[in-house]
């Protein structure tokens, strides 16, 4: 079987942002504030579906757990 990005042109998007307010890491729940975070879009899931209520899910990274997630994947 081959993977969702075989058939989609787009799976993921990260996108490097400033935290002027503060915002709480997806997975080690850190507040991050004035400092770089990136926020990460998932457009389709594994098996290819879209989420339900929004364009994309939207996850919140740390800039070193995102290159935790960039070694991992």
């Amino acid at each position: 079987m081959k993977h969702i990005s075989a058939y989609l042109d787009k799976v993921e998007e990260a996108t490097e942002r400033f935290a002027f307010f503060p915002v709480r890491s997806t997975f080690s729940k850190k507040l991050i504030w004035f400092g770089n975070y990136i926020e990460l879009d998932i457009f389709y899931d594994d098996r290819g579906r879209p989420p339900l209520k929004d364009h994309s899910w939207k996850l919140i990274y740390t800039p070193s757990e995102y290159t935790y997630y960039c070694l991992k994947k």
